[in-house]
C-alpha cells in the first residue's frame, strides 16, 4: 500500500500545473559546460573526481643522487627526492617539468667539524608508482641509509642551513636503480632565475594526459588549485586549496609576476611537482611547486607560462635566462 500511495503522488506532481516535467527542464548536459564562462573555477562543483587519477598517474617522482668528495678522499653519497610532471612525448622521449634545484644539488657541503665536500658526480632518476614502492622497501630495509642532518651549507652571507629531505646511502645504490630498472633523467633546459627545468628521459609508457597547459597568467585569487607530489618522499598525495596571491612579495624578489602564492599544504619533496587549476571543469597545468615560506600557510608556485614559451612546437628554444643542455 505504500508502494502505491508513493507512486500516486509522483504521479500527482508530475501531472500538476506548473510542475516541472521532461519537456520543460533545462538539457542535460554535463555540468562543466553549463558552468562554462572561460574562466578559471573557485568552486569544484564541476569537477570529475574520477580524473584526479590521471593527474597522480602523470606525476614522477625525481631522485637526485650526488657524491660528495673531502680534500682527504673521503667520500659520501647523498639523495633527495623531488617530483615532476609530464609536459609532452617527442619522437623517443618523453619530456617533463620540474623545479631547476630537484635537478641541481649544491656545489659544496659541510660537516659538523668544518670540513669542505665538493660535489664530484650527480645523477637522476624517475621512478613510477611501482618502483618508488621497490625502492623503499630497500631503504627500509638497508644498514646503509643515514641520516644526513650533520651536513650542512653555507649561503653567501656564510650562514649554515642544514639539508632537508636529504639522506646519506652506501654505493651499493647504483645496482638498487639497475634492479628496479629506474629511468636516468636528463636537464633539457633550465632557468635558475626561475627555479624551472625542463627534463627528459626515454619514452615513457603512459595512458593519455588528463589535462592540458594552462595560461598561468589568468589565474585569479580564490581560484581552485591541486597539488600533487611526494612529500618528505613517502607516498604520492593529492592537497586541494585556493590561489592566495596572484603575484609573489616584492620582498621576496625582483620579478614577483614570475610566482603566485596558494594555501595547499605541502612538504620538502613536493618540489617540482605540478598544480593544476580547474577551467569549466577541466584540468589545466598552470604552476610547479617551488618552497614553503613557513607560516600561514604561504606556498609558493612557479607560473608554468615560460615553459611554454620556451617548449616551442617539438623543440626547445633558449633565451631569456635559460640555459640549454646539448648533449
Amino acid at each position: 500500500m505504500k508502494r502505491t500511495l508513493e507512486a500516486l503522488v509522483v504521479a500527482l506532481a508530475i501531472s500538476a500545473p506548473g510542475c516541472a516535467t521532461s519537456s520543460n527542464l533545462s538539457p542535460s548536459y554535463p555540468l562543466n559546460q553549463q558552468a562554462a564562462d572561460g574562466k578559471y573555477d573557485s568552486v569544484d562543483d564541476y569537477v570529475n573526481d574520477q580524473e584526479i587519477q590521471g593527474l597522480k598517474d602523470a606525476s614522477y617522482m625525481i631522485l637526485n643522487q650526488s657524491t660528495y668528495k673531502t680534500q682527504e678522499g673521503k667520500e659520501i653519497i647523498l639523495q633527495k627526492f623531488g617530483t615532476s610532471i609530464i609536459y609532452r612525448d617527442v619522437d623517443t622521449s618523453t619530456y617533463l617539468v620540474t623545479a631547476n634545484h630537484v635537478m641541481q644539488n649544491e656545489e659544496v657541503l659541510h660537516d659538523f667539524f668544518g670540513r669542505e665536500y665538493k660535489k664530484i658526480s650527480e645523477k637522476c632518476y624517475i621512478l613510477d608508482d611501482n618502483q618508488v614502492a621497490q625502492f623503499q622497501k630497500i631503504l627500509r630495509k638497508s644498514s646503509e641509509v643515514k641520516d644526513a642532518g650533520k651536513l650542512y651549507l653555507k649561503d653567501s652571507s656564510g650562514i649554515k642551513r642544514k639539508l632537508q629531505n636529504t639522506v646519506q646511502v652506501s654505493s651499493g645504490m647504483d645496482l638498487v636503480f639497475e634492479a628496479i630498472k629506474a629511468k636516468e633523467v636528463r636537464t633539457a633546459a633550465y632557468n635558475q632565475a626561475k627555479d624551472l627545468a625542463i627534463v627528459s628521459t626515454a619514452r615513457l609508457n603512459h595512458k593519455p594526459l588528463a589535462y592540458s597547459m594552462g595560461n598561468s597568467d589568468e589565474v585569479q585569487t580564490q581560484n581552485i588549485i591541486y597539488v600533487i607530489g611526494w612529500p618528505l618522499g613517502l607516498t604520492k598525495n593529492v592537497n586541494q586549496g585556493h590561489i592566495s596571491s596572484v603575484n609573489d612579495s616584492v620582498l621576496a624578489r625582483d620579478d614577483p609576476e614570475t610566482n603566485f602564492i596558494f594555501d595547499a599544504s605541502i612538504s620538502p619533496g613536493n618540489s617540482g611537482g605540478p598544480i593544476f587549476a580547474v577551467r569549466d571543469g577541466k584540468f589545466e597545468l598552470v604552476g610547479i611547486t617551488s618552497a614553503d615560506r613557513g607560516g600561514n600557510d604561504i606556498y609558493v608556485g612557479i607560473k608554468v607560462k615560460p615553459v611554454t614559451e620556451v617548449f616551442k612546437g617539438n623543440s626547445i628554444h633558449c633565451s631569456e635566462g635559460w640555459k640549454c643542455n646539448p648533449s
